[in-house]
């Protein structure tokens, strides 16, 4: 039982990396869109600014 235990602890303990490890990755996807979006926001301003 104690094995069993151990084994159940080591798992929860990988999906916990795990989960960090993906949300780590979600923050810096969602990043990098947000400053791509950002970027293409600072363009259509400056295109309409020149065009004005």
């Amino acid at each position: 039982m104690l094995f069993l235990t151990d084994v159940d602890h080591v798992s929860i303990e990988k999906a916990n990396e795990t989960r960090q490890n993906n949300l780590q990755s979600a923050t810096v996807s969602l990043q990098v869109v947000m400053g791509l979006c950002k970027r293409k926001e600072t363009a259509a301003l400056k295109i309409k600014a020149a065009v004005s």
